[in-house]
């Protein structure tokens, strides 16, 4: 019996994915719920204050201030202290590409959808038994329903169709899961002898093989003709 697993290498990238997902998705939240914020809070903060010192210092060249101007300068004084360089605005796009880039994004479809991929391709499995039955996630299919293997995507996706007899299509996908191969190798030796290998690669001359013989019968038909002309 040939049966097939999930491949290391889908496995982990998916992983890897899930991951990533999930890191952008708090990311962006943080920055959209307490860091914008923050920084839109410290920059307002910052513009009030020298707003206020800017205009107290352009009155105290005209008169003296009062008291509670004094206290209101000095106040204005320290908050503008309190930042090493003044702060920046907030970029317009800022806020919304959080939002929507890795918040929703990321976070609400992206770690979702592969943390369901991983879960929903790992519980799947095919295998070829040892009578010639295929067991699929969709049941049983008995050898003497399996009709056909399309192998017209082997080569470039590394995908291979089973005919049933009944009229179904069952994928087999050689990216996601280990064995693929050797179930496809075994199926397209039953059902195309001599064009495939054991490794389920197309065996190299059985095309030209092919146009050669039908030359041949080109060229047999056509002496023929030749002689029925000179009789």
């Amino acid at each position: 019996m040939i049966q097939t697993r999930l491949q290391p290498r889908f496995k982990y990238w998916t992983i890897g994915y899930t991951i990533l997902c999930l890191a952008f998705g708090i990311w962006g939240g943080y920055d959209y719920w307490v860091a914008i914020p923050r920084q839109e809070q410290q920059f307002a903060q910052y513009l009030v204050a020298a707003g206020i010192r800017d205009t107290l210092e352009l009155e105290a060249g005209k008169r003296l201030l009062n008291d509670g101007e004094l206290q209101a300068y000095e106040a204005a004084k320290q908050v503008i202290a309190s930042y090493a360089e003044p702060p920046e605005p907030v970029a317009g796009w800022d806020k919304p590409l959080q939002l929507w880039a890795y918040v929703i994004g990321c976070g609400v479809i992206g770690f979702p959808w592969c943390a369901w991929m991983l879960y929903s391709t790992g519980r799947k499995s095919w295998s070829l038994n040892d009578d010639g039955s295929l067991t699929t996630p969709e049941g049983l299919i008995y050898a003497n329903m399996v009709s056909d293997i399309d192998m017209s995507r082997w080569m470039a996706k590394s995908l291979a169709t089973v005919k049933v007899a009944d009229g179904r299509d069952i994928a087999l996908d050689d990216y996601k899961y280990k064995n693929v191969d050797r179930i496809v190798a075994a199926l397209a030796e039953r059902f195309h002898p001599g064009q495939w290998t054991k490794d389920a690669r197309p065996v190299k001359g059985a095309d030209d093989e092919d146009d050669d013989e039908g030359d041949g019968d080109t060229l047999i038909a056509a002496e023929s003709d030749g002689e029925a002309a000179r009789s």
